[in-house]
């Protein structure tokens, strides 16, 4: 169930919109990332594309709603959505090599990660340092022991008589020792009755703090039935890598029984221990942010807990809600407030006592070393990114007639092989889209306008006449929009208008280099923020000299 993916389209407003069967995705462009514009592939409602992260060309998956909501939303681009005609299995087939390819990537990043940790763990051995903190082990307290909710999941889950565990070895190398320290944690808190850390507890603002209804206690009755089970199993796993899972299932409980007594809803905080990075809001957007966040978990509770759907994937999407509540309406702790519903897990890391693996450390750590460097080399060859050479175009081309075995397949599943992206200006996001709906069996075309041009016709529809237009055409008299100094100094807008372009982006030209003039003045108290976006300002400006739109304005989540 995508019980937030439902939620967050309904508050955002883009619940309407209609996703292809399989199509591509024409993203408009605008300042910041894809400056260029973007593409990207639909199938069955979940969108495929490709973003330069850290130089790596890395596939991300997004439902339909989050995908329109970040693009179409936030950051106000136009999209267009050609639909093709297929048969079901050409759906599946496209389906099953971009979920191959993103095991790939998966698999190759969590290798990297692996021995990037090794690292870590090795250089704090041969330093005499404490070692990095154990994922999850701080969701549980020691100092705790004995908490009555941990002594009842003990007795329901293995009984009273005393665990025997299976042995966790901590030997080796520093990723098995980890993976042993942390079932050797989930058994000393199963064992000890360890009770919840207060720090993993995401602390809800008193008014959302309402008590919980019937249907959300039986919600929580049936979680915690299934959490016993699944502790138990997991108590009795030889799985190497139990320990985490048992951690999270441990702490799940001891939240959920803590709900059922004290009447309240108590959950893991996702973003424990997470610096908060610099937020620098006017309260009035602070105060949108926050009605937002009560809002999705108001319809959190309802959607997973009064309607029982408890699962972990949906109580996990509820923790986030509340997380983003508890912490003054933000989910950007962990990366951009759209982000909500990508599944980030409470985490909370503890250090705990390990011992140094034998033999020589310092081979060891050069070895550990020389395997980071090496598989980062790996990706960089397969995955790095480069304009022309290898883009969001030329993987997306290249991934979808992979799923074929030849061209004559892909002809007879889509109409025409893919437009390559080492065709001549193929890497070009526009051009690939036309050569798409040149060549391919499209079916039909959806243009769906970003949020500024839907603002502005509803609000030309309420008030008709010149007065309306010119004050939405100046960025600093509109309604529907807020100036940001990340898009730029800008004056008048020139994504709905052609002919007057060129004025209209030499007015601009002007404005922004008298911004940038007077940004030197104010440098000393904003770091040369005015500056700076005073340059960018005239830069953007430039292409608008010729007749070409790429600034449009953007949005925050809570607007």
């Amino acid at each position: 169930m995508r019980a937030f993916a439902a939620a967050l389209a309904l508050l955002a407003g883009t619940a309407g919109a209609r996703a292809a069967e399989l199509g591509f995705v024409y993203v408009g462009p605008n300042t910041g990332n894809g400056s260029g514009g973007h593409a990207a592939l639909v199938a069955a409602g979940v969108v495929y594309h490709l973003q330069n992260e850290g130089g790596l060309l890395l596939l991300a998956r997004d439902g339909w709603p989050e995908f329109e909501l970040v693009y179409r939303e936030l950051e106000n681009r136009p999209l267009t959505v050609a639909h093709l005609d297929v048969a079901p299995e050409t759906v599946e087939r496209v389906q099953r090599a971009f979920a191959r390819l993103r095991v790939e990537q998966e698999i190759a990043l969590a290798r990297r990660d692996d021995v990037r940790e090794d690292v870590a763990w090795l250089e704090a051995f041969a330093a005499g340092a404490p070692t990095p903190g154990l994922r999850g082990a701080g969701l549980v307290d020691p100092a705790r022991a004995g908490d009555p909710d941990a002594a009842r999941l003990r007795e329901r889950a293995v009984g009273p008589a005393p665990l025997s565990p299976p042995a966790a070895e901590l030997a080796g190398d520093p990723t098995s020792l980890r993976e042993a320290l942390l079932a050797r944690e989930a058994d000393r808190a199963l064992e000890g009755s360890y009770g919840l850390a207060r720090a993993a507890i995401a602390q809800l603002p008193a008014v959302l703090d309402r008590p919980l209804s019937e249907p959300e206690r039986a919600g929580l009755e049936s979680l915690c039935e299934r959490l016993e089970r699944e502790v138990a199993a997991l108590a009795r796993s030889a799985r190497p890598d139990r320990g985490y899972p048992m951690l999270l299932a441990q702490a799940r409980y001891l939240a959920a029984r803590r709900s059922l007594s004290s009447g309240r809803l108590v959950t893991l905080d996702v973003f424990a221990g997470v610096d908060p990075p610099p937020d620098s809001l006017p309260e009035g957007v602070r105060a949108k942010r926050r009605a937002e966040a009560a809002e999705l978990l108001r319809r959190g509770r309802e959607l997973v807990l009064a309607a029982g759907h408890t699962d972990e994937a949906d109580l996990n999407l509820l923790e986030e809600a509340a997380s983003a509540a508890a912490h003054d309406g933000r989910a950007d702790l962990a990366g951009p407030l759209s982000e909500i519903g990508l599944r980030k897990l409470p985490a909370l890391a503890r250090s705990v006592d390990a011992p140094a693996p034998p033999g020589d450390l310092g081979a060891a750590l050069a070895s550990a070393r020389a395997r980071f460097e090496a598989q980062d080399k790996q990706l960089a060859e397969r995955w790095s990114y480069a304009l022309v050479r290898r883009n969001c175009i030329t993987e997306l081309a290249r991934a979808t007639g992979g799923a074929f075995g030849s061209d004559a397949e892909v002809a007879a599943a889509l109409g025409a092989p893919v437009p390559r992206g080492d065709e001549p200006f193929g890497f070009v996001p526009f051009v690939f889209f036309e050569r798409v709906r040149e060549r391919l069996r499209v079916a039909a075309v959806d243009e769906l306008p970003g949020r500024r041009a839907v603002e502005l016709e509803r609000v030309l529809a309420e008030s008709p006449g010149l007065a309306a237009r010119l004050r939405e055409s100046f960025a600093y008299g509109s309604t529907v929009y807020e100036p940001k100094l990340r898009d730029s100094a800008f004056l008048l807008f020139t994504d709905d208008v052609f002919w007057r372009r060129p004025a209209y982006g030499a007015v601009n030209l002007a404005f922004g280099l008298g911004y940038a003039g007077v940004g030197l003045v104010t440098a000393p108290f904003d770091r040369g923020a005015r500056a700076l976006a005073g340059l960018e300002g005239a830069l953007w400006s430039l292409p608008e000299l010729g007749f070409v739109n790429v600034r449009k304005g953007t949005y925050d989540w809570q607007d």
